[in-house]
């Protein structure tokens, strides 16, 4: 049976990786259609000829065609692969630097960054949930568009449609603290459980066997240069001090002003960064567009992002039942969120999608932190759907990073001027 797949987002820097992961189950997906969907013609087509180069090259059995019109992308569809940025690398340069100016950590995914980033997404996704119950209502939606935990739900609270939120984060965190833990990392599985950009870690296996990390974390000894994905140091220090293992994205709420002071000294976002190695980046790739077996930089398209999410996509259509890291409806999984909330939590994945695995409870040390990001990833999701400035400011006063009103609602004003053409929700007559 063919296996349809729709990728929307397909001129992103990142599908080089997305090319490598279907290479990577291309035996298994033998005989798909790959509808490639970008809003921007001419990097949709670099990447539409670059796949058909890499697949021909060695010989996976895939039908690629390219397309600007979103429907016809998603007639028929079994998955939607959502890999976007609206508003694009300008947009993120907004998030990034409005709330900075009021003292505030400025991110793409979480705080107040994160929060404008939804109200561009979301409605989006709402879009391509609406187009599919017309052409193809029994299709997954698997979303890599950030923020991942807001717009999964809301999706799932606002549509009919199916929907697992994705992360790679997981992969990346698990391999830092094997390092930090002296650890292999071959073998190692973490229950990493809370909301995405906010994991936290009790439970560690190692090839199935139960690891003790207690000792292992006091003699931690932290070391590596702080990447802007990776601050090893930081982490080995707060693991220590919460006896736990944490993400990558703790640093910004337990080390909340050193970053903010960090963010300003460094002189440019990490948008402007990479704005400015893009157009080297996109002429790379174009070039090996053009060659009979394309080797395509992987600065930006690697293939560890490409494969967790072709492997999900497989796991659906081939009922694998596989154990993954997703975002999904808590049910149970989580004690102390209710059984609706979006969570990030190990699951098995087959035909029926993700179904969680119980996990307990949350460490008393984090429960506090992890209800309020939860609530305040609620509010924004119901403020990117409605366009209704109150809830938008509840949900800035709402998350851990902002304790001021007037700063909330300076933020806010700024940003919302700011990203006027992106977020027609907050334009229209209420």
């Amino acid at each position: 049976m063919t296996t349809r797949i729709a990728v929307i987002g397909a001129g992103s820097g990142y599908m080089p990786g997305v090319i490598r992961g279907l290479l990577h189950r291309a035996a298994d997906l033998a005989g798909a259609q790959l509808r490639f969907h970008d809003v921007d013609a001419d990097h949709l087509d670099v990447m539409a000829r670059l796949a058909r180069r890499m697949f021909a090259a060695r010989g996976a059995d895939f039908t690629v065609t390219a397309h600007t019109d979103l429907k016809a992308a998603l007639d028929g569809a079994d998955f939607v692969f959502t890999t976007f940025r609206p508003g694009g690398l300008r947009g993120r340069h907004l998030d990034e630097s409005i709330p900075l100016r009021h003292g505030v950590v400025g991110q793409e995914t979480v705080g107040p960054g994160g929060f404008f980033m939804a109200c561009r997404s979301v409605p989006v996704l709402l879009d391509i949930a609406a187009v599919l119950a017309e052409v193809a209502p029994d299709a997954w939606i698997v979303n890599y568009t950030n923020p991942t935990n807001v717009v999964t739900d809301a999706v799932s609270r606002y549509t009919g449609a199916k929907i697992l939120g994705l992360c790679d984060q997981w992969v990346g965190d698990t391999e830092t603290w094997a390092d930090l833990l002296g650890l292999p990392a071959e073998g190692l599985e973490i229950d990493w459980i809370g909301t995405n950009h906010g994991t936290w870690a009790e439970r560690v296996r190692l090839n199935g066997e139960p690891v003790d990390i207690a000792p292992l974390l006091e003699a931690a000894e932290p070391h590596g240069e702080a990447t802007p994905h990776r601050d090893p140091v930081r982490m080995a220090e707060l693991g220590k001090a919460l006896g736990l293992l944490v993400n990558s994205y703790a640093k910004y709420y337990f080390f909340h002003d050193e970053v903010v002071a960090e963010l300003r000294a460094k002189g440019t976002t990490r948008a402007e960064d990479i704005m400015a190695m893009l157009p080297a980046y996109y002429a790379q790739v174009a070039a090996e567009a053009g060659r009979p077996d394309p080797d395509p930089s992987r600065e930006r398209g690697g293939g560890e992002h490409g494969e967790f999410a072709v492997d999900v996509i497989c796991a659906i259509a081939r009922d694998e039942q596989r154990r993954f890291i997703v975002n999904t409806r808590n049910r149970g999984a989580i004690a102390a969120l209710e059984p609706d909330a979006i969570v990030e939590v190990p699951a098995v994945v087959g035909r029926q999608g993700a179904v969680p695995l119980v996990m307990g409870d949350l460490p008393r040390q984090v429960r506090g932190l992890t209800q309020a990001v939860h609530e305040y990833e609620r509010l924004a999701a119901d403020a990117a759907v409605t366009g209704d400035r109150r809830t938008a400011l509840r949900a800035l006063l709402a998350h851990p990073f902002v304790s001021s009103l007037r700063v909330a609602e300076r933020i806010l004003d700024e940003g919302l001027a700011a990203h006027r053409a992106d977020l027609p929700q907050f334009t229209k007559e209420r």
